[in-house]
């Protein structure tokens, strides 16, 4: 069944002088446990990666709560799959995409103010099946 598809996270920090806010996008796993969001909704790495790369080509830009009014840009992206904790040898719980953005001073105050507490990312068509 194909369904449109939102996942929110908190942010995690802010980088005054340079006006970004870093956090993960999307979380694959926590806890190294597959992560499902208040939705129900689980992204596997391997889908979160494919879905990164095409995101760092060919957008990378960011809006604010779902309006496609351009607000910022991703400035930085990290992919974290368990491989790729694992070839640079970090030590995670946590998975998925992690991103710094560069938001509009306004949109930056809202996050400072605590108006804004994270990122949201929606408008996808996807395929929902359910694993086993």
């Amino acid at each position: 069944m194909k369904k449109d598809f939102e996942a929110r996270t908190e942010f995690t920090k802010f980088d005054e002088e340079l006006g970004l806010v870093m956090g993960y996008i999307i979380v694959c796993k926590q806890g190294g446990e597959d992560y499902f969001d208040l939705h129900g909704d689980h992204i596997p790495e391997e889908a979160m990666l494919k879905a990164a790369t095409d995101f760092m080509e060919n957008s990378r830009e960011a809006d604010e709560m779902h309006t496609a009014d351009v607000r910022g840009t991703i400035v930085f992206a990290w992919p974290m799959t368990t491989d790729i904790a694992k070839a640079f040898d970090i030590e995670t719980d946590t998975t998925g995409l992690m991103i710094a953005m560069r938001p509009d001073e306004d949109m930056l105050a809202k996050f400072k103010s605590g108006e804004l507490t994270g990122f949201s990312i929606g408008g996808f068509r996807g395929i929902d099946e359910e694993v086993d």
